[in-house]
């Protein structure tokens, strides 16, 4: 009987081995590289992983857990300065060594050397103890496939001379103007500070920051304003709304000022209204809120209304919910427009010259063309600089840190809409309002005029001027956006391709040269030719070179879509292929991209062609660019406003492109 109990019982031993035989056998690893979990205090440098709670299991009850997670063995490896790192190995499992029982802890092998798993009590819960770590270790696996799948643009390689070379080259002259007005001989701060205690200077100061705070909360107010009114309520007719709200971005501001003055001088004659700070801030508000629009009417549709629901159901009013929760997600959309436009209206010249008010860019055009006064318009440029960084700065402390606009997964829901009701006519016609001062109005007086002098009023048609101001814009923006174009080739390579702390300072340089106001970078350039390379002065290129330099970010930009969507395999495949790196470029990566590269061009010709105050001080002597020529018109005792209204009318037409762009992708990302 005790024969065959033993018998029976190694039978039952036999069968429950089998099957658990049978399932480490086939369950084994298929991934090429063994899983790595590291204990908590594993030496650095090793991939690691959550921590492994508890005790490490048994000899027996390892073998189990091997069959179930798919793998072999488990192993241990220790170093003198490091705890513990477990590792899942492929190959068959470890036998135990003789003389050593069942539960008994292996033996502490050398500092440095591999031993056995030490023995744990209990042996029940390290199954599901260690299946959270190999998960987690799966999901890490699937989303690297998942982004090689994806074709992830970034390499690992460094960086080739061949690109680091010009891209710090162009970021030494994008930055070299700016900083030739503080490095150049007789600027000192004594002179600085001279022009401070000016009694001009303080007046000019305030001037530009009442300007630049009526603006900025002008067009912040009408901007969240239309886009809540669009994307959160019953207002008929939306996607009319938002491409006439998106089309006042085509009126340059002089062009929009000269309409607003013509207009006054036909209708209101004795009217002050259109004159100083009031006639400045509301022209350049109508004509610059498209910049908050577009952005917060974007964001406002991709926000989650879950957030809302759940704080209207808590008792929250409308206005609390969107105050206390909408407002706080639109932050960096808001804080984008603002910044734009308070670069735009610290860089005005021409619509603020127009309207009789005077800021620190006046000032400094007027000292450098007209009253001969460089050194004193080099320091007000620096005072100028300097509000510029600091208008960037506050931006970032306005942005703060961004915040969840989704709370859930899944596709989006269209949010609650606040229905208007007897108020509709209302709104109504204050959105036609804003449509008739912003667009409507610089259109009607652009054609009355330009028909006025089709008609022969106020002498025949200079279509020969027109030709030569068309010409020259056309030459001119064409030459800074193939140059431009060139330019933003390298430094977007290094951006997409190569990121770092150096291609990151490259690109930052670019964007400084950007931000700061025009007239900056047009002084800087002329005392550098007339200093260095005096046959340059009053010449095309240097009148290209302060283009390429202001609008240079507008093409990296661009291209950055189209680079990060070229995919780099296809790059490495041609080089394994024994293609150079320039034929690879060539053939390879600028056909891939060449939408986004043929859209960067189009935005830095379209940005030149409307470019004033540069052109003002750069422009060869005698040649008119269509923004010149119409100011050209408007200067003196005797405004015409018939005779520019040819120039207008063009300049009107390129600046339709962009903002006939913006609205048809404002309405595609709507369905």
């Amino acid at each position: 009987m005790a024969g065959g109990d033993q018998g029976q019982r190694g039978q039952r031993t036999e069968e429950r081995q089998g099957p658990r035989q049978r399932r480490s056998g086939s369950a084994r690893l298929r991934a090429e590289q063994p899983l790595l979990l590291v204990h908590p205090g594993a030496r650095q440098g090793r991939a690691a992983e959550p921590d492994l709670p508890g005790g490490l299991p048994q000899q027996r009850r390892r073998r189990g857990v091997d069959a179930r997670l798919g793998c072999r063995g488990v192993g241990v490896e220790s170093t003198p300065e490091a705890g513990t790192a477990v590792s899942v190995l492929a190959g068959r499992p470890r036998r135990r060594p003789a003389g050593r029982r069942r539960g008994q802890p292996a033996v502490p092998a050398h500092p440095g050397g591999r031993q056995r798993l030490p023995a744990a009590q209990p042996r029940g819960p390290d199954v599901p103890r260690l299946r959270p770590v190999v998960a987690a270790e799966r999901r890490r696996r699937e989303r690297a496939a998942d982004a090689e799948r994806d074709h992830l643009s970034v390499s690992t390689r460094r960086a080739p001379r061949a690109l680091v070379v010009p891209g710090l080259l162009i970021a030494a002259a994008a930055l070299a103007p700016a900083a030739y007005l503080l490095l150049r001989a007789g600027f000192s701060v004594a002179l600085l500070r001279s022009q401070l205690a000016a009694p001009t200077t303080v007046p000019l100061l305030w001037n530009t920051v009442w300007l630049l705070g009526a603006v900025c909360a002008g067009t912040a107010t009408l901007g969240i304003g239309l886009a809540v009114l669009i994307a959160r309520t019953t207002l008929p007719l939306p996607r009319l709304w938002t491409v006439l709200f998106t089309l006042p971005l085509g009126v340059p501001t002089f062009v929009g000022s000269y309409a607003w003055l013509a207009f006054f001088y036909e209708y209101l004659p004795a009217s002050p209204l259109i004159f100083g700070l009031r006639g400045a801030a509301a022209v350049l508000t109508l004509t610059l809120f498209p910049y908050v629009f577009l952005p917060v009417l974007t964001a406002l549709r991709r926000l989650d209304p879950a957030q809302e629901e759940a704080a209207r159901a808590l008792g929250h009013g409308p206005v609390a919910v969107f105050v206390r929760i909408t407002l706080p997600q639109l932050r960096p959309a808001i804080g984008t427009g603002v910044l734009i436009i308070g670069l735009h209206v610290l860089a005005e010249f021409g619509a603020v010259e127009m309207l009789n008010y005077s800021t620190l860019t006046t000032a400094i055009v007027q000292r450098a063309t007209v009253l001969g006064m460089p050194e004193s318009a080099r320091a007000l440029a620096v005072v100028l600089a300097g509000g510029a960084i600091l208008l960037l700065l506050f931006d970032r402390l306005l942005r703060g840190r961004p915040t969840p606009v989704r709370s859930g997964r899944g596709a989006a829901r269209p949010p609650l809409r606040w229905t208007l009701g007897r108020a509709t006519p209302l709104f109504v016609a204050l959105s036609a309002a804003v449509t008739l001062a912003a667009l409507a109005i610089p259109l009607w007086v652009t054609a009355t005029g330009l028909l006025r002098r089709l008609g022969g009023a106020g002498g025949r048609m200079d279509w020969t001027a027109l030709a030569a101001a068309t010409t020259h814009t056309a030459q001119w923006a064409g030459a800074a956006a193939l140059v431009a174009t060139g330019c933003a080739l390298p430094v977007t390579v290094l951006v997409v391709r190569y990121p770092g702390r150096l291609t990151l300072l490259i690109e930052r340089a670019t964007w400084i040269a950007h931000s700061l106001p025009g007239v900056i970078m047009a002084l800087a350039l002329v005392y550098l030719a007339v200093r260095f390379a005096y046959p340059l002065y009053q010449t095309s290129a240097l009148l290209v070179a302060g283009y390429v330099i202001l609008f240079l970010p507008l093409a990296i930009g661009a291209q950055q879509v189209g680079i990060a969507q070229a995919a780099p395999q296809f790059e490495e495949l041609s080089r394994s292929l024994g293609k150079g790196p320039v034929r690879t470029f060539t053939r390879i990566t600028v056909p891939l991209a060449l939408p986004a590269i043929g859209v960067g061009a189009l935005l830095v010709a379209l940005d030149a062609g409307k470019e004033l105050t540069t052109t003002l001080l750069l422009r060869p002597t005698g040649a008119h660019s269509l923004a010149t020529a119409l100011w050209a018109t408007t200067e003196g005792e005797v405004l015409d406003f018939t005779a520019a209204a040819p120039y207008g009318a063009v300049l009107l037409g390129i600046g339709a492109v962009p903002a006939a762009l913006l609205a048809r992708s404002t309405l595609r990302a709507d369905r």
